[in-house]
């Protein structure tokens, strides 16, 4: 059961994420092209810096703890996945307490 380990982190990142969209009411598909564009830029760049890592050897996955689905034959499917949720989770969390900042401004 611990090669679940990753994907069940990842899978509570993606339960917040829609909590707190629903939550704030973020409206997030109304910008989601822009996320998806930015974010593509900064997969390319972590994720070929992740494969250079694991192939020299600096870095690793335990194989015990993913599912053993492959990106390149190198990342985890779950490693992919992070670098999508977690940014995705930044940006919410910018709207909402950006919302809550404006929220609180008003009340004053």
């Amino acid at each position: 059961m611990t090669h679940l380990n990753y994907v069940a982190v990842l899978a509570f990142i993606a339960i917040c994420a829609v909590f707190v969209n629903l939550g704030f009411k973020l409206k997030i598909r109304r910008q989601w092209k822009a996320f998806v564009i930015a974010d593509i830029g900064l997969m390319a760049l972590y994720l070929t810096w992740d494969i250079w890592a694991v192939k020299k050897g600096s870095w690793y996955f335990d194989q015990n703890k993913i599912i053993g689905l492959k990106i390149f034959g190198v990342l985890p499917i779950e490693e992919v996945l992070f670098f999508f949720l977690v940014p995705l989770m930044v940006v919410l969390c910018y709207l909402s307490l950006t919302k809550l900042i404006a929220r609180v401004k008003d009340n004053k």
